[in-house]
């Protein structure tokens, strides 16, 4: 037993700081309002959207990659057709640092549904 305290300690710190590294975006839509993490990845494309609403896809992707380094991208799709058609994206690249009017690394967002005339909402903030 005094051998494995050691080994549970050292699992618990090895995956202390990675959960800590994380994207969070604050999605509003409708009066609703939904909360977005992402991981630093290798592999961006595998990164699931997240339905919002009826007509809204968002999806969070936060990349640490060899070739390019670190980026966070936030992508909207809008959903009316049925199939998810790209309406917005947008890429942040480090410091991620908050800025002056408290809406994290991205200042506030308004993203439009362009046949629906629907609006969606979205701040992020990194969370070290």
């Amino acid at each position: 037993m005094r051998r494995l305290a050691p080994l549970l300690l050292a699992g618990l710190a090895a995956t202390g700081p990675a959960r800590a590294d994380t994207a969070r975006c604050h999605v509003i839509y409708g009066g609703e309002a939904w909360t977005i993490d992402a991981s630093p990845t290798a592999d961006p494309y595998r990164v699931a959207g997240h339905k919002i609403g009826r007509y809204f896809e968002f999806k969070l992707v936060y990349a640490d990659l060899p070739t390019t380094g670190r980026f966070i991208r936030a992508y909207t799709y809008g959903m009316t057709s049925g199939d998810p058609v790209l309406i917005h994206q947008a890429t942040y690249r480090p410091p991620f640092d908050g800025r002056a009017d408290a809406y994290g690394f991205t200042g506030f967002q308004y993203v439009y549904e362009p046949s629906k005339s629907s609006e969606l909402q979205y701040w992020c903030e990194h969370l070290p």
